[in-house]
């Protein structure tokens, strides 16, 4: 036997080993291209588009009033555009949802109040406009949504905008349970259907 059909042997053996490494590393490289995380600890703008057909996108920023004293307040936009590649107008529901609230009625009801504002070329119904987070009579805690609008229309091309606004209210009284309380909340989409 020729000792140079072993060498053969191995070269082909090196070849397959190197075609085989390379081809692990193209498929971890393309898992990791295709692979994304959504980081918003620190409450920054978030722009999403729903599934096709659909295709509303919008952009929301958490209402947060931290470390509150009375009389401080706090804003937050929220956008639904249609975008003009959509092919019919479309209705949605928004909700605004508690993420966290430790404020009480300690010293009386209507002490946080969030008053909201829609605007767009459709008329946007807001189903209250304020809501009272410490009525005394519901637990506005974690996990609570109130109905921002339902079925609300937004034509192709439109942009519908909706201003938060959470207002820690100065009442004149002694308001030493809410001192330094913490509110957040986001807005959610959801129920997009195609009309005509």
């Amino acid at each position: 036997m020729d000792g140079r059909s072993n060498g053969n042997g191995n070269t082909v053996l090196l070849t397959v080993i190197g075609i085989a490494t390379l081809l692990v590393a193209l498929v971890g490289a393309t898992f990791a291209y295709f692979t994304a995380t959504v980081n918003n600890s620190q409450a920054q703008s978030v722009s999403v588009t729903t599934a096709a057909p659909v295709g509303l996108e919008y952009v929301g920023q958490e209402l947060s009033l931290l470390n509150a004293i009375p009389g401080n307040s706090g804003e937050a936009e929220f956008t639904v555009n249609n975008p003009r590649s959509s092919s019919t107008a479309q209705t949605y529901d928004l909700d605004l949802i508690i993420d966290q609230n430790t404020f009480n009625t300690t010293e009386g009801d209507d002490q946080l109040e969030i008053t909201i504002t829609g605007e767009g070329t459709t008329d946007v119904s807001i189903q209250g406009g304020t809501y009272n987070v410490t009525d005394g009579t519901t637990t506005a805690s974690a996990g609570k949504s109130f109905d921002v609008v339902t079925a609300q229309r937004i034509e192709v091309g439109e942009t519908q905008t909706y201003t938060f606004t959470i207002n820690f209210k100065e009442l004149d009284i002694p308001q030493d349970s809410n001192q330094n309380q913490n509110f957040k909340a986001h807005v959610a989409i959801s129920n997009p259907v195609s009309v005509k």
